[in-house]
């Protein structure tokens, strides 16, 4: 594993409860997710107080692994994102836009997601929507159950694709580009 300075990929591990062989595989991926979602909360309390807020990964790890605090999507997804791709995935960060169906266009790039290519095929990993899926999501069109709920995922057009969310979430769906060619 190759790392930034101050950030250490087995630190975000025990941050999330992970220990033993993390090889780049689905399993590990659904690990690592299920895992990150448990243990660190969604949260944009410096948002809600008008601290200022980044995006630059030392900080954001500093926040949630050495400060033990949660995040909101783009902390939350990107520390993410550093962690699979130190332990050997390739992750690739997408646009997201939740409330796109309502606020149209104005919304793309509200959220941040990732997309992890397998040997299964692409996937679509987001600890940062706050209640939506708990494990990663084949990025199929179809229905499906995670943590006991109901949700569904739809192409669009060329360029996005639909996460719908269970029917007690707090928003009903957000939308996230496409790979070209998927």
């Amino acid at each position: 594993m190759t790392q930034a300075v101050g950030m250490d990929a087995n630190a975000y591990l025990d941050r999330i409860g992970i220990s033993g062989p993390v090889p780049p595989t689905l399993e590990t991926l659904k690990r690592v997710h299920a895992a990150h979602l448990r243990a660190i909360p969604y949260e944009n309390l410096d948002v809600q107080l008008g601290r200022p807020v980044t995006i630059e990964r030392p900080a954001i790890y500093d926040k949630i692994v050495c400060r033990h605090r949660g995040g909101w999507c783009y902390e939350m997804n990107g520390l993410l994102g550093w962690a699979l791709g130190e332990l050997g995935f390739k992750v690739t960060r997408a646009t997201g836009a939740v409330m796109r169906e309502m606020f149209g266009e104005g919304t793309e790039g509200n959220h941040l997601v990732l997309k992890v290519e397998m040997d299964e095929g692409l996937y679509l990993a987001d600890v940062g929507f706050g209640d939506g899926p708990i494990e990663p999501i084949h990025i199929v069109e179809g229905d499906f159950i995670s943590g006991g709920l109901p949700f569904s995922v739809s192409r669009i057009d060329e360029k996005w694709w639909r996460l719908r969310n269970h029917p007690w979430g707090r928003r009903a769906e957000f939308r996230f580009q496409s790979c070209a060619g998927r």
